[in-house]
């Protein structure tokens, strides 16, 4: 008997095709949401010396949006599981739903186990577009923040360019059409990578509406090709750690042009 056709389109058979070229080794057919992806997860970002450099990099957002806030309280950080910034900073909270993974405290951001007013910065790297409801965990770090605390939100960007670049070759969904929350799912399996962008850009007023006690105090659109190089951690490093400071320095110089060929941005809310 012979087989059915494939009926798969070619331009989906070759981004598939390619994906499963570029894919680790030890991330390939991982499931997402199991303990053993947390682990190789943390391993690869410590590992893949292009990848590493990348959070150090945006870890430096982290450090000045912690200088901005108001001082006293414990600093957050959500979804950290595969991070190292706690290495770098001393008496950072760690928080994740992650199985497997080695924080602090295990829970979630939609129900933080810290008391109204006890926290000066909530920080959350690739994690914000995971969350299934975007409401609940504003609500819940309006309530933890102290007056003048920060949340910091480093996220993909839907931009011109990132929308040809990044959405084919990732994993994640990606829908600029949906709302503001996402159906139930594992920790990493749900997303949507241009949930941070419908919000903060598409529905600005709306969230200016909705929660004038946690104003966007900045939004910062950055990394060109930087995240795509370094492979994430699902896919091989293109460059080799040495490269990353020229091409850092090369997308400095590409910064007036962000709107148009950005893939990440930098939110940093307020708590009034």
């Amino acid at each position: 008997m012979s087989s059915p056709p494939d009926t798969t389109p070619r331009h989906g058979r070759t981004v598939s095709g390619l994906r499963s070229l570029l894919a680790h080794p030890l991330a390939r057919g991982l499931d997402l949401d199991s303990v053993e992806a947390t682990a190789v997860h943390a391993r690869l970002i410590r590992e893949k010396a292009f990848l590493r450099r990348l959070y150090l990099h945006y870890y430096k957002d982290y450090d000045s949006a912690i200088g901005r806030a108001t001082p006293g309280g414990l600093v957050l950080e959500i979804g950290s599981g595969g991070g190292f910034y706690r290495e770098l900073r001393r008496g950072v909270l760690q928080l994740d739903v992650r199985p497997g993974a080695d924080v602090d405290v295990a829970g979630s951001a939609l129900a933080l186990p810290f008391r109204d007013r006890s926290t000066s910065a909530i920080l959350l790297l690739n994690v914000f577009h995971h969350l299934p409801d975007s409401r609940a965990f504003f609500r819940e770090c309006a309530r933890v923040l102290q007056p003048g605390g920060r949340v910091c939100l480093i996220e993909p960007y839907a931009g011109p360019l990132s929308r040809r670049l990044i959405r084919p070759l990732h994993h994640e969904p990606w829908d600029e059409e949906s709302g503001w929350s996402l159906p139930s799912s594992g920790p990493l399996t749900g997303g949507n990578m241009a949930l941070p962008t419908n919000i903060f850009v598409r529905d600005r007023a709306r969230y200016d509406a909705e929660f004038p006690e946690l104003p966007i105090d900045s939004l910062r659109l950055h990394t060109i090709a930087l995240y795509l190089l370094s492979g994430g951690v699902s896919m091989r490093s293109f460059l080799p750690g040495v490269l990353f400071a020229p091409v850092v320095a090369l997308e400095g110089l590409l910064a007036p042009a962000a709107r148009a060929l950005a893939s990440v941005m930098t939110v940093e809310l307020v708590r009034r």
